[in-house]
């Protein structure tokens, strides 16, 4: 009986994932990635992605012949493996097939923005949109929007803006999980541990591939600074653990990248990290913390994103100014302690 409504209470969902693609009514398919177990299946997102990124959106700038980073994506690429997946075929051929399809990917957007820099995980970011649309094209339109418009400060010459969002995370941490926040004080951890999950948006730590599509549901109807709140609600979630720990920098570092792998309770851990927003919104936090650049994503984004329209794309130059460098290019940011909040 129970197993019946179950099923009953999925399919509703997916008709009504259904009915939001079809009537192009982004308010409830926004909802529907948002919560619950977000958008169900890689068919349903396969349609639904395209829309809640806004491709084409943007004016093809063009591309340029080569980008310097290249290099590193070519050595990169060999050592992407494929999310776990029934869905998902793990064959020599197919895997190999999967990685050339990814080097284009990635390559097509540095050469699009010569001003982006490649950053080691970028490539993990992609793989997963690359498994759900199964060709390079659409996963080059995704990768276009998410790296000019959610990962673009770690786009920048180095990843020093990046570390500052980690500092906000510290920050949340002092507010909602005090005892974890002292330890981290007390052993001098910075948030190192963390980097990974918010440059690839939990890609490089988790491997199943259902678990990470619910992730990339949720983050991609959701700004930027998103994945740090996920962040912080993880590590609330895990609170009793973390504080079990050998009290050794070592094992509290280890332990704390490993959370990602033993989460269950995803849906939980996204909700809560919705209301941590709600409660410390991007403008608050930087004034509890510290101040992100201007031309941060972060700050950029309401501005920006609200005003894409596939039917009048715009050139990304009308939207952030750049020309042939990062918007963060003069920016300099004040990195504190690592784990100084004050």
């Amino acid at each position: 009986m129970e197993n019946r409504r179950r099923r009953r209470k999925s399919v509703s969902r997916v008709t009504q994932i259904s009915q939001a693609i079809k009537g192009r009514d982004l308010a409830t398919l926004k909802d529907l990635a948002r919560t619950g177990a977000g958008l169900e299946t890689t068919r349903l997102r396969r349609r639904a992605w395209p829309l809640l990124l806004n491709f084409r959106s943007l004016v093809d700038p063009g591309t340029t012949s080569l980008h310097p980073d290249e290099g590193q994506v070519d050595l990169d690429v060999p050592r992407t493996g494929l999310p776990k997946s029934r869905e998902i075929r793990h064959t020599e051929h197919a895997v190999q097939r999967r990685q050339e399809q990814l080097r284009s990917t990635v390559v097509s957007v540095l050469r699009m923005y010569p001003w982006l820099s490649y950053y080691q995980g970028f490539h993990e970011l992609t793989m997963p949109f690359l498994c759900v649309f199964g060709s390079e094209k659409p996963t080059q339109e995704a990768m276009r929007m998410v790296a000019l418009f959610f990962v673009r400060d770690a786009m920048s010459p180095g990843l020093e803006h990046v570390m500052q969002q980690l500092q906000l995370l510290y920050v949340l941490l002092k507010s909602i999980a005090p005892n974890v926040h002292s330890l981290l004080e007390e052993l001098q951890v910075p948030p190192f541990f963390a980097i990974s999950w918010v440059l690839t948006w939990f890609a490089h730590d988790v491997d199943d591939f259902a678990s990470i599509c619910r992730i990339y549901d949720f983050l991609i109807v959701s700004p930027p600074m998103q994945v740090v709140y996920v962040a912080a609600a993880l590590v609330k979630h895990s609170e009793r653990e973390v504080l079990a720990m050998e009290r050794d920098f070592a094992m509290v570092h280890t332990g704390l990248t490993k959370l990602p792998q033993q989460t269950k309770e995803w849906d939980s851990v996204l909700e809560d990290s919705w209301y941590l927003k709600s409660e410390y919104p991007e403008t608050k936090l930087q004034q509890m913390g510290c101040m992100l650049a201007r031309k941060s994503a972060v700050n950029t984004f309401a501005a920006t994103w609200t005003r894409l329209d596939p039917a009048r794309p715009l050139p990304f130059t009308a939207l952030v100014a750049t020309k042939a460098n990062h918007p963060l290019a003069e920016a300099t940011p004040t990195v504190k302690n690592a784990t100084s909040t004050a």
